[in-house]
């Protein structure tokens, strides 16, 4: 599609959004002419916000539940008298309780990180494919793609949340491993393999399948190139979920 075919709009940050998920060639054609980001990074921010804010009784009720047997546990608080246990708990417990309040405003800074790591990756693929786009125009890309990845999905969780009861959930991987994902291959595993399965569910999925077709359209780089460097961010994904929940374990 040329660029005079290629219909740009008076607000192409907000259609590219809407095509990302309806018509995904078309929304990427236009990335590579005009590579905005703007719209879709305050979707996204709201979109994720809401998530959060919809899983947080989830997340608390984990962190009640399992938390104090944890730290109980530990080493440093277990060789405490137990006046001072309870002590060292609850202000444990305290802080935890504020971080949590805290995480809808590291939404924002997520996009952003996650955005700059993607777009640095898709750069050096770029160079090895010898494709022709930019930091610019993959970073564009990948806080596009993040309105599906990250924020549907998250919407998604909260629903599922919402609707089953926080009080359903026993640990972090629980919660995140709600969506379908390969995680359904072995119900109940825990630890790295259940946190690393669980990283792999369907909306990182997609989120795969159009970083692929995006690079292939953005910066013209050879499927090959674009299906690897996707699905090797999908798998560094899937190894930090699963690092997360061998901690949390």
């Amino acid at each position: 599609m040329s660029t005079s075919e290629l219909e740009i709009g008076s607000r192409p940050g907000l259609t590219t959004v809407i095509d990302t998920i309806i018509a995904p060639k078309t929304a990427f054609d236009r990335l590579r002419v005009v590579p905005t980001w703007g719209w879709a990074f305050l979707i996204a921010t709201v979109l994720g916000v809401i998530g959060t804010f919809l899983i947080g009784p989830a997340m608390v009720h984990v962190m009640e539940t399992t938390v104090p047997a944890k730290l109980a546990a530990s080493p440093q608080i277990a060789k405490l008298p137990p006046d001072q246990q309870q002590s060292m708990i609850a202000m444990q417990l305290k802080v935890s309780r504020v971080l949590l309040q805290l995480l809808p405003l590291f939404v924002p800074i997520t996009l952003l990180v996650v955005g700059l790591i993607q777009g640095v990756v898709m750069t050096a693929a770029n160079a090895i494919g010898r494709g022709d786009g930019s930091f610019k125009k993959y970073f564009a890309l990948s806080i596009n793609v993040a309105v599906v990845g990250y924020a549907l999905g998250a919407v998604v969780i909260g629903a599922i949340v919402l609707l089953r009861g926080a009080t359903s959930f026993d640990d972090q991987s629980a919660i995140t491993g709600s969506l379908p994902s390969l995680g359904l291959l072995a119900p109940g595993l825990k630890g790295f393999a259940g946190g690393f399965l669980g990283g792999i569910n369907v909306f990182y999925l997609w989120a795969t399948a159009l970083l692929a077709l995006g690079m292939q359209r953005v910066g013209r780089l050879p499927a090959a190139v674009a299906w690897s460097t996707a699905c090797l961010m999908l798998l560094l994904t899937a190894v930090t979920a699963g690092v997360g929940a061998a901690l949390n374990k």
